[in-house]
C-alpha cells in the first residue's frame, strides 16, 4: 500500500520542502487507510502549548539616546564632566567661571532663581529633598514641602559653602539641574575654555542604564512590544534576558524602521564595552493554546488537504484528516476530530 506524502503548505516554511521530498515519500492515501506499524520509526507527541515564532537579530550594546544638556548662564566653561562619567545627586556637571552647575534629583527642571522670595513649588521641594539627602540638613528641623523657609535658606547656605561658592542662601537659575536620575556623560558637546550663554549645548547626556539597540523591519513590530522579554546572547557566548523599555519608528536613508530599545542588566553585560555585538532572539506567540506537531508529521492526503499518521494503541498507525494552521519554527498547528493531545503521530527522520 503507498504512503502519502508528508509536505508543508505553501507558502510557509518552503525551505522545508527539500528536507521532505529526501525522504522518498510518494504519493497520498486517503484518510482511514492503514499503513505498516510504527515500531521502527519516529514519532512524536502531539503536545498543547502556545506557538511561538522567534526572531534572531544582529544588535549592539550602548546606552540609548542621549540629550543635549544646555548652559543657563554666561561665562568660560572651566571644566567637564569626564565622557564616560556618571553624573549622580549633588555631582558636578561642568564649571562656568569656575562655578559648579550641579545635578540634583527631580522631576521638574529648574527655570527659575530659587530662595526666601520664591513662591511655594515642586522645585522648592525637590531642592529640599536634595539638601536631606546629602545630608545638608543634619540638626535642622526642615520640613519637606513646597514652602521656603528659613531652614531651608540654612541649608542652602551650607551646601554653598561645601561645593566652594558664596554663601548666599539663594540658588540662581543655571547653579543646578533638575533630572529624574543619574546621568551618562556620552559627549562634551562644546571645548574647555568655550564662551558659551543660555542655550548654548554643553555636554551629551543620557541614562546610565545599559541598553542593546536593535533596528528591525516595519513588519516585525509584533516582535518588540515594549515590556516584552527578549533573549540576548553576548559576544563570549553568555546568554541573558533583557526587557524591551523602547521601539520607535524613525527613517534612516528615506526608509523607514523600527528602532527598539532593550533594557539589559547583570555583571555579564556590565563588563562589556560600547557598541559591543549581541545576538537578539525576540519571541512572538502566533497561537495560544493549541495542539501542536512537527511540521514533518504532516501528511498532504490524496484526496485533497492534510493529515498525520496516528498510532494506535495495537501499534499500527491510521491516517487522519487535520487543518493545519498557524506555523512556528519547525512546528505547526493542528486542529481536527480525532487527533488529541498525548496522541503519538509518526513524523518523517
Amino acid at each position: 500500500m503507498t504512503r502519502p506524502t508528508r509536505t508543508v503548505p505553501a507558502p510557509a516554511l518552503l525551505a522545508l520542502v527539500g528536507l521532505l521530498a529526501a525522504c522518498g515519500a510518494p504519493a497520498g492515501l486517503a484518510p482511514g487507510a492503514v499503513p505498516s506499524a510504527s515500531s521502527t520509526r519516529p514519532t512524536a507527541t502531539v503536545a498543547r502549548s502556545d506557538l511561538t515564532s522567534s526572531t534572531t537579530t544582529a544588535c549592539e550594546l550602548g546606552h540609548g539616546e542621549t540629550t543635549p544638556l544646555e548652559a543657563r548662564t554666561e561665562g568660560t566653561l572651566t571644566s567637564l564632566a569626564a565622557v564616560g562619567s556618571t553624573v549622580g545627586q549633588g555631582g558636578v556637571l561642568y564649571t562656568v567661571d569656575t562655578r559648579p552647575v550641579v545635578r540634583l534629583a527631580g522631576a521638574v527642571p529648574a527655570w527659575r532663581d530659587l530662595g526666601p522670595s520664591s513662591t511655594d513649588g515642586a522645585d522648592v521641594q525637590q531642592l529640599e529633598q536634595a539638601l536631606v539627602d546629602l545630608g545638608y540638613t543634619s540638626g535642622l528641623a526642615l520640613t519637606v514641602d513646597e514652602d521656603w523657609t528659613a531652614v531651608t535658606t540654612v541649608a542652602v547656605r551650607r551646601w554653598q559653602k561645601a561645593v566652594g561658592v558664596s554663601q548666599t542662601g539663594t540658588v540662581p537659575l543655571g547653579d543646578v539641574v533638575f533630572t529624574p536620575g543619574d546621568l551618562r556623560v556620552a559627549e562634551q558637546v562644546a571645548d574647555l575654555g568655550a564662551r558659551v550663554e543660555p542655550g548654548t549645548p554643553v555636554l551629551g547626556v543620557g541614562s546610565t542604564q545599559q541598553v542593546v539597540s536593535c533596528a528591525l523591519r516595519t513588519s516585525q513590530a509584533a516582535l518588540a512590544p515594549v515590556g516584552a522579554t527578549a533573549h540576548l546572547t553576548l559576544p563570549d557566548g553568555t546568554t541573558t534576558d533583557g526587557t524591551v523599555s523602547a521601539a520607535e519608528l524613525v527613517t534612516v536613508d528615506e526608509q523607514q524602521q523600527l528602532d527598539v530599545s532593550i533594557a539589559a542588566s547583570g555583571d555579564a553585560v556590565g563588563v562589556l564595552l560600547e557598541g559591543a555585538p549581541v545576538q537578539v532572539v525576540l519571541d512572538q506567540v502566533v497561537a495560544t493554546d493549541v495542539l501542536v506537531v512537527p511540521v514533518t508529521a504532516l501528511v498532504a492526503l490524496s484526496g485533497g488537504g492534510y493529515g498525520l499518521e496516528k498510532v494506535l494503541d495495537d501499534g499500527s498507525t491510521q491516517y487522519v484528516p487535520v487543518t493545519a494552521g498557524a506555523f512556528a519554527g519547525t512546528d505547526v498547528e493542528v486542529s481536527g476530530g480525532d487527533v488529541a493531545e498525548g496522541d503519538e503521530v509518526v513524523v518523517t527522520p
